[in-house]
Formats: structure tokens, sequence, C-alpha cells
């Protein structure tokens, strides 16, 4: 990537990482997710902050919300 992104977890600024359904998430989120275990409490930050991305595309591109 050339340009720097705003990291939708952790709102750091950055240029290396992932997009997940348009939004990025940088590489420092990207690898602590990877390696989370359910009973941390990162593990919750970390799955909120998928449950927000996937409900706003849904949201945005099938004009309806995913129960989760």
């Amino acid at each position: 990537m050339d340009e720097k992104l705003r990291c939708y977890i952790c709102n750091n600024i950055g240029d290396e990482g992932i997009i997940l359904l348009n939004r990025y998430i940088c590489r420092r989120c990207e690898l602590n997710l990877a390696g989370v275990s359910i009973g941390e409490l990162k593990y919750e930050k970390f799955r909120r902050g998928i449950r927000d991305i996937w409900k706003d595309f849904n949201r945005k591109y099938n004009n309806k919300s995913m129960p989760i």
C-alpha cells in the first residue's frame, strides 16, 4: 500500500496490514488477532471490531442487518 490508512481496530495510522470488507486492519492488530486466545481480554476487543466491520459491510451492501 502506498497511502497511510487508519486501523479500524486500534485507530493507528499505517500502511501495512489487511483490508477486511473494505476496512483496514494494521499489521499489529492482524498479528495480535491471529494469536489471541478466546480467554484473553483483548479477544473481546477484536471480536467486537470484526463484528462491527461485518455489520457495517452488511448494512452498506445488503441494506439489512444480520443479527449477531
